[in-house]
C-alpha cells in the first residue's frame, strides 16, 4: 500500500468518527461511493489487460473503502 492512499483512508476514517450530522455522513458516503466507482472502473481495465497484480492491488483498496461503507451503515443505525 502506498502511504498517500493510507493517509486518505485515515482522513476519511477521522472525518467519519467526528461526523455529528446527517449532512456530514452523506458527504463522506458520497466521497466513498465515488472512489469505489473509480476503483471499479480501474479494476475492470486491469482485468481486461490481464494485469492481475494491478487488479489485486485495486481490489485491496476497494476492501478498505468497503470497510468504511460498513462503518457508515453502522453509524447510521441508532442503538
Amino acid at each position: 500500500m502506498d502511504t498517500q492512499f493510507l493517509m486518505e483512508i485515515m482522513e476519511i476514517n477521522e472525518k467519519l468518527t467526528e461526523a455529528q450530522s446527517e449532512a456530514a455522513m452523506k458527504e463522506i458516503e458520497s466521497v466513498v461511493r465515488e472512489k469505489q466507482k473509480e476503483l471499479t472502473d480501474c479494476v475492470s481495465r486491469a482485468f481486461e489487460q490481464d494485469d492481475f497484480e494491478k487488479a489485486k492491488e485495486i481490489l485491496t483498496k476497494m476492501k478498505y473503502f468497503s470497510n468504511i461503507e460498513e462503518k457508515i451503515k453502522l453509524k447510521k443505525i441508532p442503538l
